[in-house]
């Protein structure tokens, strides 16, 4: 049973609003990053931004909970979920490091394309032929993105892709924890997690970048020593750290007061800052594989999202229900077996 109290998600322009402003957030925190990756170490810049986001976190933990909150039902859980979050974070800086913004964003959004497949491989949910066909479409835009250019076997794009798996792994693990622990107790075992991840990476960095000699603006982002950062530099991290915790409170703020449904189609418009940012900034320009690719995924994406929220509804509504002499359901409607978070 959840120990926190779970608002009533019934105020869905407040949903909404919270999770673009959320989004609007993190696109500083990654315009700051690509701008760091010719200059610093990205193991450096996430155990910076890390250290900073665990303050307000703590804080926040305190002042909701108390110290219970410290406690979680599933810290073992918590703690994996907390390790693919951090793989995660690091291909994807990784990835924005020698891609355009926008390139990387999209292939990321192959995320619930994953979830859909590992739902099957590991929570043996069954999927029928829509969904199976909606997942091939996706993969197909992913297909479009990275094909063209020559780039599928490209390491920027093969770390982007292990985001999306990476990331789809963690949202797995967040349906089994998500309804017994909150959301801060679940951010503070990630912060730990990555600022322990970080700093056991750059051990092993020191140890075998001797080894390593690169051109590759990925593997150089990895491998570079840490340095002291400037002045300016250094609040800039500070600035994304706080900015983490901002954009992390804003989305599970909005998924807490209006329905899924009504706020994930709009996790969407994180592309439009990626495309302006890369834009001003860098000169990026997306092909028109980018656009039509981005489409493909945020169609299949959309229609797996609206059979599994169908899917739940009418698993609800047979549980309330008398039980029929024999099944309706479809082979596409199979039930969700833990909550998504």
């Amino acid at each position: 049973m959840p120990r926190y109290d779970q608002t009533q998600r019934n105020r869905p322009m407040a949903g909404i609003a919270t999770l673009v402003f959320g989004l609007f957030m993190f696109s500083f925190q990654d315009v700051i990053i690509k701008a760091f990756s010719d200059q610093y170490s990205v193991l450096q810049i996430v155990f910076i931004r890390c250290s900073v986001a665990l303050v307000p976190i703590v804080i926040a933990i305190l002042w909701i909970s108390g110290w219970r909150g410290f406690v979680a039902y599933e810290p073992r859980l918590l703690l994996l979920r907390g390790l693919f979050g951090f793989l995660s974070y690091l291909g994807y800086y990784l990835a924005i490091a020698a891609l355009p913004l926008a390139e990387v964003v999209t292939i990321v959004f192959s995320a619930p394309i994953f979830i859909t497949v590992l739902s099957v491989v590991l929570l043996k949910e069954k999927v029928g032929a829509r969904r199976w066909s909606a997942i091939l479409v996706g993969f197909l835009g992913v297909v479009v993105v990275v094909g063209p250019s020559g780039q599928i076997a490209d390491l920027a794009v093969i770390l982007a892709l292990l985001t999306a798996l990476t990331y789809a792994l963690m949202s797995i693990v967040t349906r089994y924890v998500g309804a017994s622990d909150a959301p801060w107790t679940m951010s503070l075992y990630s912060v730990v997690v990555f600022i322990l991840g970080s700093v056991v990476a750059s051990l092993l960095v020191a140890v075998f970048e001797p080894a390593f000699n690169t051109e590759d603006p990925s593997l150089q982002f990895l491998l570079r020593p840490w340095v002291v950062p400037t002045t300016t530099d250094l609040l800039l991290m500070i600035f994304i750290g706080l900015n983490w915790s901002v954009g992390s409170y804003c989305l599970a703020k909005a998924y807490s007061v209006a329905p899924v449904s009504v706020v994930a189609p709009f996790e969407y418009t994180y592309i439009i800052w990626a495309v302006l940012f890369g834009y001003l900034i860098w000169s990026e320009v997306p092909a028109v594989t980018t656009f039509v690719g981005l489409g493909l995924l945020i169609g299949s994406s959309l229609y797996i999202l609206r059979r599994e929220l169908r899917t739940r509804d009418q698993n609800t509504e047979s549980e309330l229900a008398p039980r029929p002499a024999a099944s309706t359901r479809q082979a596409d409607d199979p039930p969700v077996k833990a909550a998504g978070g």
